[in-house]
């Protein structure tokens, strides 16, 4: 799958709020962090005062940033939701609006795992989507297959290497087989240009579990049933 970082430019701001530690930081051209901040809490205590920080450390303006990376999922659904918000906010404000490009959390791990030649053979990685069912991606020395839900048997019976992304409120306790993987979204530095990690879309898209398709993200009011 080929990747939409060509046209991606700097300084980028990089916002993930899919765990329950919220992340921001600011790419540049050479792939360094201008800033990263890592917050204990998740988006909806961190997300403004993390990426102020930021914007901060790297003595930048909201309207120096050239792109915004997002995590489209899976994970916190609240979180996604919340920078989905933010960035729609700060992309409608901006005269000349950055672009945006979405990353999957899960395939942001298999990206990482492969960079670091942890992966040797075919191997899966698996998150919590719903009681027996996983987010998984199968993952091969040189990159990973298009992601698809697994159910626990699958799971239980898979006999290559097994590794399991924490989600912050599960459904159901990690494989026993499984080796338990650390979700670090500083690593995008490492891994942004590798081939399918980022999507450049026109809009905030997030991740719908089970699904291999992104849907963009619309604010809706939420309201009472009637009666």
């Amino acid at each position: 799958m080929p990747s939409d970082c060509h046209r991606l430019k700097f300084p980028a701001l990089v916002v993930d709020g899919s765990s329950a530690r919220f992340f921001a930081g600011i790419l540049d051209a050479e792939g360094r962090w201008l800033a990263k901040v890592e917050a204990c809490k998740p988006a909806l205590e961190s997300l403004f005062e993390s990426v102020n920080t930021a914007l901060e450390m790297a003595e930048l303006e909201i309207a120096d940033l050239r792109a915004y990376l997002y995590s489209a999922g899976p994970g916190s659904v609240l979180g996604l939701r919340l920078c989905a918000m933010a960035i729609e906010t700060w992309h409608r404000l901006e005269e000349k609006a950055p672009a945006l490009f979405a990353f999957n959390s899960l395939e942001l791990v298999a990206a990482d795992l492969i960079d670091r030649s942890v992966v040797s053979q075919e191997s899966l990685l698996v998150s919590d989507w719903k009681k027996e069912v996983w987010n998984g991606l199968r993952l091969h020395p040189r990159g990973w297959d298009s992601m698809e839900p697994f159910e626990t048997s699958i799971v239980q019976n898979w006999t290559g290497p097994l590794y399991h992304l924490p989600a912050r409120k599960g459904w159901q306790s990690a494989p026993a087989n499984a080796i338990e993987v650390h979700y670090d979204p500083a690593c995008l530095s490492r891994v942004f240009s590798r081939p399918g990690l980022l999507s450049g879309t026109n809009g905030v898209c997030l991740y719908e579990s089970g699904l291999n398709t992104f849907k963009k993200w619309t604010a809706e009011r939420h309201r009472l049933p009637s009666t």
